[in-house]
């Protein structure tokens, strides 16, 4: 089976700070999504995560980075750029600011901006949502977050009234916890109708001490909550979570009905499993279970995943790849977190190549963006330093090229841009 490879663009002063000082703390710096033709895995998409300081991030944490591109992938070689990501941050690393953009075909085009206010303990106060109108952002809406100690009670979401240029009122979210264990009992949503707030919907949760154990989802007919659906987590006495049972209520009945259950084995230290059984109900006779897909997935010793891979169930009786089977890399680096970094400032990124696509089979594109017009001379170099290509960009504030990478061995490079003005250092993969 066949395995693409995925090129993250790293800075090299990054790399050369991890040989130099301990690395506490490990950071997502690339995703790719890959599917199954039946006999081996192609790419569908990748993004690309780039940071500065001592931020970071992974799946199960807040990407704190200061860009992100992803890219759509057409058959096995061909691709297109998809969205662009910035954030900014204060001097206190708290997110103030995340923009996204998209390709037009021939450039990018502003799409849609969130601002994030704190108050003075760094809780999140609202979140302002905007959309690019043309020539000026525009107000779309914003939540409004209120707190009891440092949990969320109130996440209220209001929508821009361009006649009064005010936030009015829309939906709101209202948060309960257990006073004892502080743990989120419920979440009820309403919405105003006529300007008189309506429930809506309502999630309810049990525990078995700090483990989830049911999730209970209903709505509201407009007398009393009716069950939708119900959530069941089972654990060992390890406090592995061993299968997720997910139920929808029968009205006709008054009963749940079995819908999916997850099978969860091989745990790390961590708790995380390695197998994900994925089983469907069937109801014919007294109803039975179906398998119908598995994921085998891996860690790093930071217990972030690190690979995920699904294998459908055949009529044989096993599970095999089949046809758009999924298969998901995730790659990081080492880092050495920090508390406070240099603020970035909010402008559109200048002097910065981006290096792509991910990986390089056929061809190697660079493309550079200039605060300052100039030339600059751009050279591919291999591990041990040799110069295996090498060329001059056009004079200008932006430079797109196609270099072809058939004639390079797989494995790691590194594209070295020096400028009048700025040096830039991108490493790379090719995977033929």
């Amino acid at each position: 089976m066949k395995r693409k490879m995925l090129l993250f663009t790293l800075a090299l002063p990054v790399i050369f700070i991890q040989h130099v000082q301990a690395q506490t703390a490990s950071r997502l710096v690339g995703v790719a999504h890959l599917g199954s033709n039946g006999a081996s895995f192609t790419p569908k998409d990748s993004t690309v995560y780039n940071y500065s300081g001592g931020r970071g991030g992974d799946m199960t944490h807040t990407l704190k980075y200061d860009n992100a591109t992803s890219w759509d992938f057409l058959g096995d070689t061909a691709y297109s750029n998809a969205n662009m990501y910035l954030q900014t941050f204060d001097a206190n690393n708290n997110i103030t600011s995340s923009t996204s953009s998209y390709w037009s075909g021939t450039g990018w085009v502003l799409s849609n901006k969130n601002i994030y206010y704190y108050d003075t303990a760094g809780k999140d106060t609202a979140t302002v949502q905007q959309v690019w109108g043309g020539s000026a952002w525009v107000p779309v809406a914003k939540d409004v977050y209120t707190y009891i100690g440092s949990k969320v009670v109130v996440d209220q979401y209001q929508v821009w009234d361009g006649l009064t240029l005010s936030y009015t009122p829309n939906s709101q979210k209202n948060y309960y916890y257990d006073p004892v264990t502080g743990l989120k009992l419920n979440v009820t949503n309403i919405t105003w109708v006529s300007g008189v707030p309506t429930n809506v919907d309502e999630y309810s949760y049990t525990y078995s001490g700090t483990n989830l154990l049911t999730t209970n989802y209903s709505t509201w007919n407009g007398a009393s909550w009716v069950n939708g659906t119900l959530t069941t987590n089972t654990y060992d006495s390890s406090g592995n979570m061993t299968n997720t049972l997910y139920q929808t209520y029968s009205t006709s009945t008054g009963s749940w009905v079995n819908n999916t259950l997850h099978l969860f084995s091989n745990f790390t230290v961590s708790h995380s499993a390695q197998i994900d059984i994925q089983q469907t109900w069937d109801t014919t006779g007294g109803g039975t279970w179906n398998n119908l897909i598995q994921y085998t997935k891996s860690y790093n010793g930071f217990n972030q995943i690190t690979n995920s891979i699904g294998e459908s169930w055949n009529v044989g009786g096993g599970f095999e790849l089949a046809l758009n089977d999924p298969m998901t890399n995730y790659y990081y680096n080492t880092y050495t977190p920090s508390s406070n970094v240099s603020v970035k400032p909010v402008v559109a990124a200048t002097n910065d190549a981006n290096v792509y696509p991910v990986p390089a089979v056929n061809t190697l594109h660079v493309d550079l963006n200039w605060s300052d017009a100039q030339a600059a001379k751009i050279a591919i170099y291999d591990m041990q330093g040799k110069v295996v290509n090498e060329w001059t960009s056009d004079f200008g504030t932006q430079y797109f090229s196609a270099i072809s990478v058939n004639h390079l061995p797989s494995g790691t490079y590194f594209v070295k841009i020096n400028g009048a003005n700025s040096q830039i250092v991108k490493q790379f993969v090719v995977a033929h």
